[in-house]
Parts: structure tokens; sequence; C-alpha cells
């Protein structure tokens, strides 16, 4: 056999290898992971070899992305805002026939403490439905659309990173609600909303082998929270970042069709409805 023909074999063996080692990498998607949880999120799964699509709702790619990008050829960027039904279908019409072992549905809105547009009597019913839009029928949106994906993946898992404040019985006073935390009434409704509407989808999805969690990844030290007024009794369950995500790993490792449906805590505790 000729020279250049060994070699030009030789040359597609390797390219062929190379895609087989890509296409066996397992592959994540993440809503909001231009920053905070989502970010540790990409990092974390890029550093261990994953493929990992970013999303973020900007006009132009973040910085924190953009950088990571560069640190990591596995990281692919995407544009989608869940609260808005084109730009999901568009890239869901981009990613059609990727495998997505784990989609974690992270991207959320939470507001300030003491917005007045969040208490009782002076309630903004406008901002009501961005909450909703964004924390409940968003991560819903993103799940059907990319449905397809999950089912080409091997580990078939759908995440939602909710809060324990969307527990109707920490609310409800059962359970004593940490001091000098003030009720913001869309981020919890929004909240107990996802929940519920992950539940249904676990039932609705368990005959196709998929498995869906709910987690609380704790009061987590990012950008957003860094300046929140944290009652004094309730700083010893501030948890960096990186600690959580590692955690919520995890619970995501562990996920099977026996654990699907629940609501989880980042450290494995099972948490009330």
């Amino acid at each position: 056999m000729p020279v250049h023909t060994v070699a030009r074999l030789t040359v597609a063996l390797i390219v062929l290898g190379c895609a087989s080692t890509a296409s066996n990498a397992d592959t994540v998607l993440i809503t909001g992971a231009n920053s905070g949880i989502g970010f540790e999120f990409a990092r974390q799964y890029a550093a261990d070899g994953w493929h990992v699509i970013a999303t973020h709702r900007r006009e132009s790619t973040p910085e924190s992305l953009g950088n990571l990008a560069e640190q990591y050829e596995s990281l692919q960027i995407e544009t989608i805002d869940v609260s808005d039904p084109e730009m999901i279908s568009a890239a869901a019409a981009r990613l059609k026939g990727v495998p997505i072992d784990v989609l974690i549905n992270n991207a959320g809105i939470v507001g300030t403490f003491g917005d007045p547009r969040q208490k009782f009597g002076t309630l903004d019913y406008g901002l009501a439905q961005q909450f909703i839009a964004v924390n409940s029928t968003g991560p819903l949106r993103i799940s059907e659309a990319f449905y397809g994906n999950v089912l080409a993946g091997q580990q078939k898992k759908i995440i939602a990173i909710s809060s324990i404040v969307g527990s109707l019985k920490v609310n409800s006073g059962q359970t004593v609600r940490p001091q000098g935390m003030t009720t913001r009434y869309w981020y919890v409704i929004s909240k107990a909303a996802l929940n519920m509407g992950f539940v249904a989808m676990a039932n609705d999805v368990a005959p196709d082998g998929v498995s869906v969690a709910i987690y609380h990844p704790g009061l987590v030290r990012i950008e957003r929270t860094a300046n929140y007024p944290v009652p004094e009794n309730m700083k010893s369950m501030i948890v960096d970042v990186d600690d959580s995500v590692a955690a919520l790993r995890q619970r995501i490792d562990e996920l099977s069709a026996e654990t699907s449906g629940g609501f989880y805590s980042y450290d494995g505790q099972e948490l009330p409805w």
C-alpha cells in the first residue's frame, strides 16, 4: 500500500477516534449559566470533561462565559431567554439531534428583600407575570423543547434548581420561618408553582425512563446575594457556591427512577412540600 494512502488512513482513524471520544462525553445543558450557581455548574462540568451547553439571555456573550470557553473547548455557548418561546424554539432547532444527558433548569429571578412590589399591600401584579414566566413556566418550556435531546441521552435527567421557600409547609408556619426573612410573594409563589410543575412532569415522563428532581441549593454565597441583609442567626447556614454545586452534582449523579419526583436539599435531605 502506498505510503500516502497509509498516511491518509492514519489521519482518518485519528479523526474518527477524536469524534468518538467527543460523542462519548456526557452532555449537560444549563440555563442561566453566566453567573452564580449556573456558572459554577458550567465550570465544574467543563473541568470534568463534559460537553457543556451553557446558556444566557444577554444580547452579547457575557465575559464570564467567554473566558470559560477560552479555557475549555468543550464549552458551547447558546443564547436563550427562558421566558421567550421563539428564542427557545430557535435554540432547540439549532441543537436538534444533540443528546443531552442532564438538563439543568437553573435560570431564575429572585428580587431584593424589602421590594414593596413583592409585599402584601403594594403588590405589583405585572411583576408577578415576569416571575411566573421565568421561574415557573420557563423551566417547563425548556424541558419540553429539549425533551427529545434528553431522550437521546444516556442519563435522561431533568433538574430544576428551586428553593426551600417554595415549600408550603415552611411558609405556612408549621416549620419556623428564619427570623428576619420577609416574604417575597412573587418569588415564593413562582417557586411553589415550579415545584408542582416538576412533580407532575416526573409522573408523565417516568414511562420514558426519564428522572426528574427539584433541588434547593442552600443559602448560597454568590454575587447577587453578597449584599443581602442576612440575619445573624442565619449566617452559619451560608454555603459557598462551589461547595453547593459540588454537592448538587453528587445528588444529580445519585438520581434514579426510584428517587424521581422528589424535592431535595443540596446535602441530600428530603424537603417538605
